[in-house]
């Protein structure tokens, strides 16, 4: 049994470190880029670490040959018994990590290999690893949400026997629930907002803005901030935030310029975002609905309550392409199926009370 301590990039094979960095390195305007030059820094760390594992599970076998090209160590055998032991000490979703980042090192470390074999292996364990059934029970129409954020707004407003910090608190995070329900963003880039940047005010109109090198997708993301949500943003501006702004001791206001704010007066860092918008979901609906799940709610809301225009859920999602909004479509149709049938067994309950049907079976 291996421990996977994964094998930094200084201890891995000469020929693996050199196709490495000439897979990510930048290139000049008429050089041919790998398939890792765009990615951002953390991108970057995650694979080589995913792969770093890899070669420690190898090397722990003695079949990690350096005199080997990395595709020639990656064998259907080999990886079917990597995911057997990983599965057998982790969750499915750390062996389907571990496969994500093996594959995209791959695709840097050995571009023009067929991966199609180890692609599906991805997606089986996919399926696997965050059932679809689970998720559907789950997901929430994207007013519903956006509706507890506005809710947890008047809830803070309302308490006055708070203080004044609970009551921003509690005002931020219903300000936070609502904003990625109106604009589904990553939850790396809602976090990342500050005033003048990633939100601004330009001609009189507040503005998202998300330079390509900030997403994920590397495209960029303009949107104007939800109409219905201005005179919640003024609020926070002008009151909530600078109440958190002066951290535990009241004193004088920081000078950050962080769009969410921390109730010690620092900006709030991303798990901690996710945890309050988790935890709000939770007491709301018995389950929490993760921030992540915001996307798939709204896609799924498009495909459900205006399916003429679900070829459009990839730009409200950033997106490039359709493949993810086909996804979404077909998520919807399990979810509308599965609505039906709660609503033919709740009439066939209540036929059977007001007794119309017989509860005798022949």
């Amino acid at each position: 049994m291996h421990d996977y301590r994964r094998l930094p990039l200084e201890d891995w094979p000469a020929r693996d470190r050199a196709l490495w960095t000439e897979g990510v390195e930048a290139k000049g305007l008429f050089d041919a880029a790998g398939a890792g030059a765009n990615w951002s820094a953390p991108s970057r760390r995650k694979t080589a670490g995913g792969y770093g594992y890899w070669l420690s599970w190898l090397q722990a076998r003695g079949a990690c040959d350096p005199n080997l090209a990395p595709a020639e160590r990656v064998t259907p055998e080999r990886v079917a018994a990597y995911v057997a032991e990983l599965r057998s000490q982790h969750a499915d979703y750390t062996a389907l990590c571990r496969i994500q980042e093996l594959l995209d090192a791959l695709r840097v470390l050995a571009p023009d290999k067929d991966w199609k074999w180890l692609t599906q292996v991805y997606r089986n364990l996919r399926a696997r690893a965050q059932p679809a059934r689970d998720k559907l029970s789950r997901l929430k129409p994207i007013d519903e949400l956006a509706a507890l954020g506005e809710r947890v707004m008047d809830e803070a407003e309302a308490a006055l026997d708070w203080s004044a910090r609970r009551r921003a608190v509690h005002f931020r995070d219903g300000l936070m629930i609502a904003v990625l329900a109106y604009r589904p963003v990553r939850i790396k880039n809602l976090a990342a907002m500050r005033l003048g940047q990633q939100l601004q005010k330009i001609s009189g109109n507040w503005w998202i803005l998300f330079a390509a090198d900030e997403t994920k997708s590397h495209r960029a993301y303009e949107a104007l901030f939800p109409l219905a949500l201005l005179p919640r943003l003024q609020r926070y501006l002008d009151l909530h935030r600078r109440v958190l702004l002066r951290g535990e001791s009241g004193g004088a206001e920081a000078d950050i310029d962080a769009l969410w704010v921390s109730e010690v007066g620092t900006q709030l860092e991303t798990g901690a975002l996710a945890r309050r918008i988790v935890n709000h979901t939770k007491t709301a609906y018995g389950k929490s609905v993760p921030p992540h799940w915001f996307r798939d709610a709204a896609a799924t809301s498009i495909a459900v309550d205006n399916p003429r225009h679900v070829g459009d859920a990839h730009l409200v999602l950033g997106h490039a392409g359709l493949e993810t909004t086909q996804k979404h479509y077909n998520q919807a149709r399990s979810l509308q199926a599965s609505r039906r049938q709660a609503e033919t067994l709740a009439r066939l309950r209540a036929a059977l009370d007001a007794g119309n049907i017989s509860g005798k079976t022949r």
